[in-house]
């Protein structure tokens, strides 16, 4: 005898078998990834338990391996189905007609503890009171012994060819279509991964043939409880949080849609050495059927790379135009710096340029507006026609020879966009007033600390020369402090 249930209700006590077999019977469909609750009841020797997805066997192992045992009751292990059962959506490949097969094997109790024997084929008890090392062992019974263990081998194949088995087939729909997106973010260097989910035809489809009509208000909703999206690498794993902050949980009606944003560090070791990165996304939701009053858990589970598409650009042509950021606002000629070329204006003037903050060390709160009072002398034979810019790309670390690991990538990541992105100058792309030759201006720069942090030099802030586009970082001179 053998009962097999797969209730609705994953709350029904193991021992209450007539709940068991009523919330089951309910059930007419299994849901890709769902957590299923899979109770047996049986007194035969269960063998093996095997899954199939329309042709394709997904999973098949021991009974001790899949199920805990109590007694004549046997319970699917924890989450045992949504990680093991559907690893892969590729089965699904029958269009919107799938099925999953549920097959157990067992063989009916014999009582066989009467015919009980020793390796030597005599009766057990005869020996019981000698110990192991001093049995009597002679040829004829070792020949007896190993006749007897080939009659035992030829009981188990005979055993196996009598192995019955139990089946339950049900249809299986994906209520979910998934993607990721993947854009590369120059200026930030950075990734900028969307995932975008939606509710699937697959999911209008159950809902039309076995979902009760509910008028106006939507047939099903899935209610989503925990999204994670996480970096991994080996045994190490990163957890992200979104560009906009996700208040959970929410829910999705059908023909509904999401898309969230993460961003990812792009460091060396990623496109020197190709070592893309690998995320896992798990979503935990539940297709909850008012109708049915009944809750559906489901976790789906997947880990991809990120992968870009090529740059049409040369390396060159890349470095060139990152090397720089400045302002096309100005001058009416364009800019091409030179790669390689460390020029600036101290250097190409005779130390006849000077720049200095006259407030350098500042202590102000984060969100609040703070001013650098910046003097600039000219005592060179020229004229000054310059931008000051604050450059908000974060500079590359340097080419490593080996692969970083994922902890070092990300602690990279963070420590140059705190420099880059942590201070803001809000008059940013100030064009200064020509400064002719032994002339002395002032320059209020304005500026607003978002990230809290010290920050003993302004790194990205920057002068260029719109007569020569020559650039120099006037940064080091100052310091604050964001509380």
């Amino acid at each position: 005898m053998m009962d097999c249930y797969i209730p609705l209700d994953n709350s029904i006590d193991n021992e209450d078998l007539a709940s068991l077999e009523r919330s089951h019977k309910l059930r007419d469909f299994i849901i890709f990834d769902e957590d299923l609750k899979i109770v047996l009841y049986s007194k035969n020797k269960l063998k093996t338990f095997t899954v199939w997805i329309n042709d394709a066997k997904v999973y098949e192992s021991s009974m001790a391996d899949t199920f805990n045992c109590r007694g004549s009751i046997w319970q699917l292990k924890d989450s045992k189905s949504s990680r093991s059962f559907f690893r892969s959506s590729v089965v699904m490949n029958n269009g919107y007609s799938n099925e999953i097969k549920l097959l157990v094997e067992y063989q009916e109790t014999a009582d066989s503890a009467q015919h009980a024997t020793t390796p030597n084929g005599r009766p057990k008890q005869e020996y019981e009171d000698f110990l192991p090392s001093f049995e009597p062992v002679s040829w004829e019974e070792q020949l007896i012994g190993e006749t007897q263990q080939l009659a035992l081998k030829d009981e188990e194949l005979q055993s196996n060819e009598s192995l019955k088995s139990f089946e339950l087939i049900y249809p299986i729909y994906s209520l979910l279509n998934m993607r990721l997106r993947n854009s590369l973010l120059k200026p930030a260097h950075s990734i900028l991964s969307s995932l975008d989910f939606q509710t699937s035809k697959a999911s209008i489809q159950l809902s039309e043939k076995f979902l009760p009509n509910s008028g106006d208000k939507a047939p099903f909703l899935l209610e989503f409880e925990d999204v994670r999206f996480e970096l991994v690498e080996k045994d190490n794993h990163i957890a992200l949080n979104p560009v906009c902050t996700l208040q959970v949980p929410f829910e999705c009606a059908p023909y509904d849609g999401w898309s969230l944003g993460y961003e990812l560090p792009l460091v060396a070791g990623n496109v020197s050495n190709s070592r893309p990165h690998r995320v896992r996304i798990t979503i935990r939701y539940a297709l909850v059927l008012a109708e049915l009053k009944q809750r559906l858990p489901v976790t789906t589970t997947w880990e991809t790379e990120v992968t870009l598409k090529k740059p049409m650009i040369s390396n060159a042509i890349s470095q060139a135009s990152s090397a720089i950021s400045t302002p096309k606002l100005y001058g009416t000629m364009p800019r091409t710096p030179m790669l390689g070329s460390t020029t600036s204006l101290v250097n190409n003037k005779l130390n006849n340029v000077k720049f200095k903050f006259l407030s350098n060390k500042i202590v102000t709160t984060k969100g609040q507006n703070f001013t650098l009072k910046l003097q600039i002398s000219n005592t060179s034979n020229s004229s000054l026609d310059m931008v000051v810019y604050y450059n908000s790309k974060p500079p590359i670390p340097g080419q490593s020879s080996s692969p970083l690991a994922l902890q070092k990538q990300f602690q990279i990541y963070k420590r140059y966009r705190k420099i880059s992105e942590g201070v803001i100058l809000l008059s940013n792309d100030c064009k200064i007033p020509t400064v002719e030759p032994n002339e002395t201006y002032l320059a209020d720069l304005s500026f607003v600390g978002v990230m809290s942090g010290y920050y003993p030099t302004l790194a990205g802030l920057k002068m260029v020369d719109l007569k020569t586009n020559e650039v120099i970082d006037i940064g080091q001179g100052a310091s604050v402090l964001v509380k």
